[in-house]
């Protein structure tokens, strides 16, 4: 049996995190996705968008076929 697999080189939102606490957010993806942990990545709101800023993966969780990742926000490039 085979697991497809991408690994990621930035952090596409889509408008679809969550406010944990704080600079902590969460977000669930489809597919399973590998992400560096402790690892600065660039933060966007879609593919073609302008980086809004930068984030560190702290957690990351497969499970059914998707990705949630736990991120704490490092550095905003502008307010919203």
């Amino acid at each position: 049996m085979h697991m497809p697999i991408t690994v990621q080189a930035t952090i596409v939102t889509a408008g679809r995190e969550n406010r944990i606490e704080g600079n902590r957010f969460q977000i669930t993806l489809e597919g399973y996705q590998l992400f560096i942990l402790e690892h600065p990545f660039t933060l966007q709101k879609n593919e073609n968008s302008s980086p809004v800023g930068k984030a560190v993966v702290k957690e990351l969780t497969w499970k059914e076929g998707t990705t949630t990742l736990v991120y704490e926000l490092i550095d905003l490039h502008g307010v919203n």
